[in-house]
């Protein structure tokens, strides 16, 4: 786990929002704040997987958490996947007919890949890749993750979108680490 995620955790656990010299639980909020801020979509998204991935299981801090970060995530990521799947000709459409059917299949991508990128831990081994005191043999291919269930192509789209998104995290992860490199030593000479 980055810096910046268990800074951000202690942030969504804070008691306080205070942010002076003697309090700096809000240092990780406001270097996600200031992430987004660098422009284009996929910095907003960056922030908006954290939240889903890492706010949604704080039960004190209802403006963080709940339903409603994972809902607009969602309809987000099905557009993204929509537009990439266009954008890569997944789908050859001839007919009509095949508009229909392509955005089903874009959709199922778009919900498993991020269903699997926010919780695909292996159902044998939690994880850990071992089980029953040996190497887990359920989750080889894929150590710590479960499987990805479907037919090869789509196990391929999938497994591209489940990377997509760990880019897009990776990213804001970065972003927001680097502003909080910059925001604290000015935070320490105000002191």
């Amino acid at each position: 786990m980055s810096l910046f995620v268990e800074k951000y955790l202690q942030s969504l656990t804070a008691s306080s929002l205070q942010d002076d010299a003697l309090h700096g639980q809000t240092e990780a909020l406001a270097a996600a704040a200031l992430a987004d801020m660098n422009g284009g979509s996929s910095d907003v998204f960056g922030s908006l997987l954290a939240r889903a991935k890492y706010a949604d299981g704080v039960p004190r801090k209802t403006f963080e958490s709940g339903n409603a970060n994972l809902a607009v995530l969602l309809r987000a990521w099905i557009k993204v996947v929509t537009q990439k799947g266009k954008d890569r000709a997944w789908i050859k459409i001839k007919h009509e007919w095949d508009v229909a059917a392509a955005h089903g299949i874009y959709k199922k991508i778009a919900l498993v890949s991020l269903a699997h990128w926010l919780g695909g831990e292996c159902t044998a081994c939690n994880g850990t890749r071992i089980a029953a005191g040996r190497a887990c043999t359920h989750c080889a291919a894929t150590p710590g993750r479960e499987p990805i269930q479907g037919g090869q192509l789509e196990r391929e789209r999938i497994a591209d979108m489940v990377a997509e998104l760990e880019g897009l995290h990776q990213a804001h992860g970065a972003r927001a680490g680097a502003k909080m490199r910059k925001v604290a030593p000015e935070m320490l000479r105000a002191a």
